[in-house]
This record gives C-alpha cells, structure tokens and sequence, in this order.
C-alpha cells in the first residue's frame, strides 16, 4: 500500500462524479471551500451529465474518473456525491493506469466500493473524507473540512484523537484501517473487492436511514461471509437515522439495542461508537488501507501511523 504524495499548498483538486449526478450549488459549494483555502479547482464536465440518478453511463463515469487521474495538474480527486452507481464501475476501471498516477480520492457513502476498489486493487491509500455534497449543508460542521485539508497536506503523518465517543470495549490494536459504509461493505464480502483476508485489520463502518434490522442481517452477512476473521478493533460511525422498527419507523420495534447487537455479532476486539465518520455533520477524514495503531479508552479514541 503506497501513500499518495501530499496536497502542494496551491494545489489543484479534481471534482469527479462517479456516482449519482450533483446539484449545481453543491460543486459551487466545494469549489467555494478550497478557493478560500487557496487551491486551485477544476470540475469535470461529465459532473453534468445525468443519466436516471447518474451522472452519466457507467463507461462515462469511469472514463471521467481515470481522467482525473491521467491528468497531471490535477494533485486530489474529490468525489461530488455518492448515492448509488459506484459499483458498477469496478469492473471498468484500469487499476495499473490508476497506479501509475497515485494522488488521493475522497468520498464516502456508496464512494466507498471506489475507495475500497483503488485502495486494493491500486494499492494506493484513499481517503474517506467527505463529498461535494457535504460543503453545500447547512448543518455542515466547519470541523469537515478542516480535517480533510489537514490530512491531505501531510499524507505521510496520520495522527488524530476524538473525543466524546463510546467505548464499548477499551483496548488497543493494529491493523490496516478499512472500512465505510456497512451496505456497500456487505455487498463487496465475497467478491474480489472484499476486505483483505491476509493480515490484520481495524475495521469502521457507517450508516444511514436503516432500522436496527437491518443492521444487524448486514453484519451477519459479513461475518458468514469471513470478512470479520482479521478484525482487531471495530470503530462505528454515527449511525444517523437508525430506527427500532421496520420501513424506516419505530414501528414493531426489534429489540435489541445497537450496542447489544454490535456486542453480539462483532469480534470480541476493542470496540467504540459515535465516532464522526459517517453521515453526521461533522465528518472526518481516514486513510483507507493505512498501518494504524489505535486505542481506545474512556471517551476517547487515537489512531496513529505505524509502520
């Protein structure tokens, strides 16, 4: 796993729609952001094609991502939005052109069968960081963004505490961190895109609009699957707008907690929630496929680069 070289003070970032197709106002938004922060934007035209929810057909939508990547000038690649259609360009991608220009992806939700995808297949780290999407919300904390730039500026570091989350089971581990969204994740198990089986991993995963269900049939389909066995630690994200019942309500509550289900079904390893990575407002930026030794203990989470 290769780290991508650092964000160049001034740099240019790459503005890609792989998935669904973005509002005009969430690509001014993003645009706005890092032209405050000095960095220099040049968005795809392909973010305006529209195809159903896509943004355009699939070969079109890869094509635009590996021109991001061919291109020189361009030093990060931030994905507009996510939604649905990611997975279908797995299969069209040319990972070893992709290899031969590492620079860092971002994105998040259904970006992660991309990052997952680049970070297996390219062997370059990505970032699961936030979307075009996330710099047009009102509710967006300031934090996001800042986060991301941290991390970008300085690839070769990775060193970060959160506070304020929830510490089911305290320890420490190392791993590679992989992870994202628990949909996605469980859709990739038993592909060749699953997380890897040969060496020890921390894993985190986030959600959205599901009932607790769900989320536990999603977990089990990842432990059947094997994709659980070289777990060491287990970081949850803000599970927003997880519900007890069933079609999204409160409806005929299922039973057991988040925390119990969590507890259950997931490896006896260090294991914490609320961490802010997932679809709240305030979400942070993690290397996909990094070295990480984390500890987790009170309220309090850090992870740290090893070698």
């Amino acid at each position: 796993m290769r780290i991508p070289p650092s964000l160049p003070p001034g740099g240019t970032i790459g503005i890609v729609a792989p998935a669904c197709w973005p509002e005009p106002a969430w690509l001014e938004a993003a645009s706005g952001f890092f032209r405050s922060h000095g960095y220099q934007v040049v968005v795809h035209p392909q973010c305006s094609l529209q195809w159903g929810r896509l943004a355009g057909p699939d070969q079109a939508r890869a094509d635009a991502l590996q021109d991001m990547f061919r291109d020189p000038q361009i030093d990060a690649i931030l994905c507009a939005r996510g939604g649905v259609g990611s997975v279908r360009l797995l299969d069209l991608l040319d990972y070893e052109l992709i290899s031969r220009h590492p620079k860092p992806l971002i994105g998040f939700s259904d970006i992660t069968a991309l990052l997952q995808a680049v970070a297996l297949k390219a062997g370059i780290i990505t970032y699961h960081g936030p979307v075009g999407w996330n710099f047009a919300q009102a509710t967006n904390d300031q934090r996001t963004g800042q986060d991301l730039l941290a991390v970008l500026s300085d690839t070769e570091r990775f060193d970060r505490t959160w506070s304020d989350v929830e510490v089911l089971r305290p320890g420490q581990a190392t791993g590679r961190l992989f992870g994202g969204n628990l949909h996605l994740l469980t859709y990739l198990a038993g592909t060749p895109f699953d997380l890897p089986r040969d060496e020890d991993l921390i894993l985190f995963i986030e959600d959205v609009d599901e009932p607790l269900y769900k989320i536990d049939m999603l977990l089990h389909r990842m432990k059947r699957a094997g994709a659980l066995q070289r777990v060491k630690a287990v970081i949850v994200g803000e599970l927003v707008g997880i519900t007890d019942g069933e079609d999204n309500t409160d409806r005929r509550p299922y039973g057991p907690s988040l925390s119990e289900i969590l507890l259950n079904v997931l490896p006896e390893v260090p294991l914490c929630l609320n961490v802010p990575c997932g679809h709240g407002a305030y979400l942070t930026t993690l290397p996909i496929g990094m070295k990480l030794k984390v500890a987790l203990s009170g309220r309090s989470l850090s992870a740290a680069y090893t070698t």
